[in-house]
Formats: C-alpha cells, sequence, structure tokens
C-alpha cells in the first residue's frame, strides 16, 4: 500500500497516453472489427471474446489494478473532505464497494468459491483504509518534513512506512450466485494498541440503502457526488439477515520502518478523534510487542463512557465506549495470535504427502 502511494503517477500517466496513443494510430479499427467479427471461425472468435469479458474480474494482473484504484483514488487522485465537525461521528461508518461473482470464481457447486472472498476483501479494505487514513498517510509519507513521528532524541523517523494486514476470519452464511451482484461494507470496528480491525459485511446488491453519503463516489475525476437517500432520517432497526451472504473481521498494523504507529496517532491526524483529556495515546516504543491489549484507563474510560446514556454527540467518551464495544469481537481474532504454538512439525507422525497438481 505504501510504495502505491510513493508512485510517480503523473509520470506514469504520461508515458502510457503517449505508448496508448502511438499505438492506436497505427491500428486500422474497421479492418481488426471485420476479420475479427466476419469470416470462417468468427463465431469462435466472438464467443471467446464474450466469455473473456464477461470474465475480466480475473483476469491476470485485474486484481492489482483494483486495489491500485482504491489506493491512488483515494490518496492521490480524489482525497477526501470531511468538514471537522461532523468527522468524528463518521469514524465508524462504512464504506460501501460493488462487485459480482464471474464464472471464474465459482466452484463445482456454482457459486462463488470461499477462497475469492479475500480478494475482494483485499480491495474493499483499501477503500476503507486510504479513505479513512489518508490525511495521515500523506503525514507519514513525508514524516521528515512533518515529524509526525520522532525519535528519543525528537528527531524525526526517517524509514518507509506501510500498512500490513495481520489476520483475517471469514464467517459464511449464504452462498452468492453465479454472476450474482454483491456490496462490500467495510468499517473500522475498533482499535487497540497495535492493530486497527476492520469488519466487512457481503450484502446482496440493493438490499439495503445508507441513510445518505457523505462522501462523493469515488470517481477519480470527481464526479457529481451523492444525493440524500430517502429524507435523511433513521431508518428501522431491523435489517433482513437473509440479505448478508458473509461477515468478515481483519487486522492491520502501521509500521514506520521497524517502528509500530498506534492506531489512535493515525485516527487523530486524520481528524477524527475529538479532544480528550489527557489526550490520545501515541507511538508504541516496544515495537516488537505483538500481543494486542488495551491500557486499564481506556477500559474504564470505556466502561464510564458505555454506562452514560445521556450524550448525543460524538465526544471522546461516546468514541471511547464504541470502540470498547467492538473489541468485544475482535479480541477472538486477537486470541487466535498464538494458534501457531499448535503447529506439531516433527514431534508428530502425518497422514500423508500430496502434490498440489497431479503431475
Amino acid at each position: 500500500m505504501a510504495s502505491a502511494v510513493r508512485l510517480p503517477l503523473k509520470s506514469i500517466i504520461f508515458a502510457s497516453s503517449i505508448i496508448l496513443a502511438a499505438g492506436a494510430s497505427r491500428l486500422q479499427y474497421r479492418d481488426l472489427l471485420l476479420r475479427t467479427f466476419t469470416g470462417p471461425g468468427s463465431y469462435s472468435r466472438t464467443a471467446v471474446i464474450v466469455l473473456l469479458l464477461i470474465n475480466i474480474k480475473n483476469w491476470p494482473f485485474v486484481w492489482s489494478i483494483r486495489v491500485y484504484n482504491a489506493i491512488l483514488g483515494h490518496c492521490v487522485l480524489n482525497k477526501r473532505i470531511i468538514p471537522t465537525e461532523i468527522a468524528p461521528s463518521t469514524i465508524f461508518l462504512p464504506t460501501i464497494t460493488t462487485s459480482y461473482s464471474p464464472f471464474t470464481e465459482c466452484d463445482y457447486n456454482l457459486h462463488k468459491s470461499n477462497s475469492t472472498y479475500f480478494t475482494d476483501l483485499d480491495v474493499s479494505r483499501s477503500h476503507l483504509v486510504c479513505c479513512l487514513l489518508q490525511p495521515a498517510i500523506t503525514k507519514l509519507q513525508y514524516n521528515r518534513l512533518t515529524k509526525l513521528i520522532q525519535d528519543k532524541n525528537g528527531k524525526p523517523v526517517q524509514a518507509r512506512f506501510n500498512i500490513m494486514l495481520g489476520s483475517v476470519e471469514c464467517t459464511f452464511k449464504r452462498e452468492i450466485g453465479m454472476y450474482q451482484g454483491y456490496e462490500m461494507w467495510s468499517r473500522l470496528l475498533c482499535w487497540d494498541r497495535k492493530w486497527l480491525y476492520v469488519v466487512t459485511h457481503f450484502v446482496k446488491k440493493g438490499a439495503v440503502r445508507p441513510r445518505s453519503y457523505i462522501l462523493s463516489n469515488g470517481s477519480w475525476f470527481g464526479g457529481k457526488g451523492y444525493k440524500l437517500e430517502g429524507d435523511g432520517r433513521a431508518g428501522s432497526d431491523e435489517l433482513d439477515e437473509k440479505a448478508i451472504f458473509a461477515s468478515a473481521i481483519s487486522k492491520y498494523v502501521v509500521k514506520l520502518g521497524r517502528l509500530t504507529v498506534r492506531p489512535e496517532v493515525m485516527l487523530e491526524n486524520s481528524g477524527f478523534l475529538p479532544e480528550k483529556p489527557g489526550g490520545w495515546a501515541t507511538v508504541n516504543e516496544e515495537s516488537g510487542d505483538s500481543t494486542p491489549e488495551t491500557l486499564d484507563a481506556e477500559l474504564e474510560d470505556g466502561a464510564a463512557a458505555a454506562n452514560d446514556t445521556s450524550s448525543t454527540e460524538w465526544d471522546w467518551k461516546r468514541i471511547v465506549a464504541e470502540n470498547l464495544r467492538g473489541m468485544k469481537f475482535a479480541e477472538h481474532l486477537a486470541a487466535l495470535d498464538g494458534l501457531h504454538h499448535e503447529f506439531s512439525g516433527s514431534r508428530a507422525s502425518a497422514l500423508g504427502r500430496y502434490t498440489d497438481f497431479p503431475v
């Protein structure tokens, strides 16, 4: 993700445009179309072209294009602008990414294969994380100038930043049929001392509509923005669970070199965290500590805030309470960090050894 932000995008687009224009000027489009769709073998060629087009999602390098579209779209070409006064209330809102399940993603049951959910998650999470953290990502990218992260001597840390995936868990509820459209609703669930936890729901396309949209449609060229859905008032609390195909939870860590950047640093510098007495947490100096924890003080604050139902504004108490509520789910994913200890290795026998491809 970090390498994509550092790409010389303008130079790449300019060079690619020249190459494509030069190549296109030498093509005889009319003759090419006639040779393709007429004459002997035209039906076979047409069938192959149609098959390729309806399965374009799984062409080579298309996954990279989808992910780079999310990263570059949010961090370079169409940076989000959320008014400061409403930013805290949007921290837990989802981004919605649409997709479909082509034939090449289906298994022998002719529905979306379980393994393909994870490639879709890469795209949906990239939209969310880049949309949320774009201001902080820019500051980390130029940390030498912004001095966002400093060492013990007060000097800016000069290292490459990265946002890395720690783990993913997915629960399947209903199948997604061949060429069926669906939406991925990804949102920030919570965070602890090290990890940002993201929850994603795979939802039937068009079955659920948000009350409104905060940002534009994410087009590289800005788009016309979104309009308010309905009258803008809160909808029904009841949701048809049959519209949910699957739910997944993932965790991300932000690194500057070998140093772990606390999630609060990223969120605060992205404009989402309101003022808090004593301030929010800073960089986790114990970058080698991989055990997710929540500070005792944060637990006490969250417990007190959870019992305080009088506040309707998104102040620090409400955000801490919501974060604590999400941690009740995230702590189960965090507990799986010790699963590698169950590897038996050479301490026990094995049933057999097999090749993946029968050759």
